[in-house]
């Protein structure tokens, strides 16, 4: 089954670079991947490799077994989870609120401010496709490992609880707090 595929300049360069690597070519790799499978985080079906876009966040392009590391999530769920980056970059915008931080702003999670290696980026409500506020980028992207949800959260601070007790309670704005 051959496919064709057209791969970046830069793609090939990193074919061409990297030692260790599992193919000599993109293009070897994606007749490869074409016969692997692996499960969507977002919709947990099973699909193709060749359906998970590359992964270029880290420093490494290429797993400790030399393949092509991808998204955890098929083409499909990124595109949504991008339409609704937009939705709501696009109603932040209609109230006046920046796609970039202010100069003076602070992660709402870590109350830090951001870095050049981690950076305040805008953090919206996958749901309800509204803007929540700046958060570093590590803090966002660990919220996203969690779901994103409110529930999957409180079962983290309930784990969390077991061997640190506390008092939580909500206080009248909603926010959590430690008494």
């Amino acid at each position: 089954m051959t496919t064709t595929m057209n791969f970046s300049e830069n793609e090939y360069i990193n074919y061409q670079n990297k030692k260790g690597k599992k193919f000599e070519t993109p293009e070897l790799e994606h007749e490869w991947a074409l016969t692997q499978y692996k499960t969507c985080s977002k919709c947990n079906c099973s699909k193709s490799l060749p359906n998970y876009m590359f992964n270029t966040s880290g420093r490494d392009i290429f797993d400790k077994d030399g393949h092509r590391l991808r998204r955890p999530e098929c083409q499909e769920c990124t595109k949504e989870a991008s339409r609704g980056k937009n939705e709501a970059k696009a109603l932040a915008k209609k109230v006046g609120i920046s796609y970039k931080a202010p100069e003076d702003a602070v992660c709402e999670i870590c109350k830090k401010l951001g870095t050049r290696n981690n950076g305040l980026v805008f953090d919206h409500c996958h749901e309800k496709k509204v803007f929540r506020g700046y958060c570093c980028n590590s803090c966002n992207r660990s919220m996203g490992v969690l779901g994103d949800n409110v529930e999957k959260h409180v079962n983290v601070i309930n784990y969390l609880l077991k061997t640190d007790p506390k008092k939580i309670v909500q206080n009248d704005d909603g926010a959590l707090s430690i008494v």
